[in-house]
């Protein structure tokens, strides 16, 4: 018996040795790898993403490629959002007397926050460096730096596009640079900051420290019917000056794009291939006030329930996933009073009459 347990017992040793030097082996670098090696740790293998090299690119030799798109050159082309160009008034006059003006911008997708910041850049005439916040790294920070320092222009922003998708710790090492113009003792010339999201709640959770450092916060809200049909009046007459839409179709377009910029663009530009706008609504599946059927199908859903539905089983019913659904379709159907929610979802009451006015 007492043999028995001395051979188990040097089974289970020998096999604890073998699983712990199987787990504490380490390979050799790879070129795309870095090993980071601390004291008492496993070492860990980071696999960095690849890096996009353009030079084996064959370029086009044709002729120009044409404008397909039309954005504001000037605020006065800049249609609504009175509050943001007043502030952005000021921000010019802050960075022509030196002072620190880095701002946010946070708004709905698609209300022209990237073009807004372009316009406060080229009334500056500035350096604009712009990147999208998931695509930086700690190396892309130390080259925005030395891209800073050797802008031979008097101006200089950082634009961080889509800021909330960056690694909240890479964000915190922005805190002494966009506040003391300063990283590990090192200098860095003054620049203006500005960042743009559409989901600024994330921020201020895993950065509430960072935001505290920008001191313009400035806010886009959605755009009225009116503010709609100015903005497709002047896309078109920028874009298809030889084409024919009227009035009737501009206003059509304005009520069923969910008072979105981009969405109304391009409605107009499918209209202006089909003649059609009934034609037009029915391909995008809108069946009325910009509502889809998939929006139409979600309030059936609440209509039918006997409590209210969280996030996630109104998703599911709807064939969508929750991060579709909250991105996608919550949003405008919260703020025109279609859906209620306390804090799980019912049924309101403008999605009451839409219900009776279809059916």
């Amino acid at each position: 018996m007492t043999l028995l347990i001395l051979i188990i017992t040097f089974l289970v040793t020998f096999l604890y040795m073998i699983g712990k030097a199987l787990i504490t082996y380490t390979c050799k670098p790879l070129d795309n790898m870095t090993i980071n090696n601390t004291p008492d740790e496993i070492q860990k293998v980071i696999i960095k993403e690849a890096q996009l090299n353009t030079d084996n690119i064959i370029e086009w030799k044709g002729e120009d490629i044409k404008k397909y798109e039309f954005r504001p050159q000037t605020f006065e082309q800049f249609i609504g959002q009175a509050d943001a160009k007043e502030r952005a008034k000021t921000i010019l006059r802050k960075a022509r007397k030196g002072m620190k003006c880095h701002f946010l911008v946070d708004g709905i997708r698609g209300h022209g926050k990237t073009t807004f910041v372009e316009l406060i850049g080229n009334s500056l005439n500035a350096h604009v460096i712009e990147r999208i916040g998931k695509q930086i790294d700690e190396e892309n920070i130390v080259d925005i730096i030395n891209e800073i320092n050797q802008s031979p222009e008097e101006y200089v922003m950082l634009f961080i596009d889509e800021f909330d998708t960056m690694d909240w710790k890479i964000i915190k090492i922005l805190n002494p640079i966009i506040e003391s113009f300063k990283i590990s003792g090192k200098k860095i010339r003054p620049f203006i900051f500005t960042g743009a999201t559409i989901n600024k709640h994330i921020l201020i959770k895993n950065n509430p420290d960072t935001l505290d450092r920008i001191p313009t916060h400035i806010k886009f809200t959605r755009y009225n019917s009116i503010e709609m049909e100015q903005i497709l009046k002047q896309y078109k007459q920028q874009m298809y000056a030889t084409e024919i839409v009227s009035k009737e179709v501009l206003e059509k377009i304005a009520k069923n794009c969910k008072f979105n910029p981009r969405s109304s663009i391009a409605l107009l530009e499918e209209y202006i291939v089909e003649k059609n706008i009934d034609k037009v609504l029915r391909n995008c599946r809108i069946v009325q006030d910009g509502l889809t059927k998939i929006d139409i199908k979600l309030l059936k859903i609440l209509e039918r329930s006997t409590r209210p539905v969280g996030a996630n089983c109104l998703a599911m019913k709807a064939g969508l996933s929750q991060n579709e659904y909250l991105r996608e379709y919550e949003p405008f159907l919260c703020e025109y009073g279609y859906i209620n929610r306390v804090p799980s979802r019912t049924l309101g009451e403008k999605g009451k009459e839409i219900l009776e006015r279809i059916q």
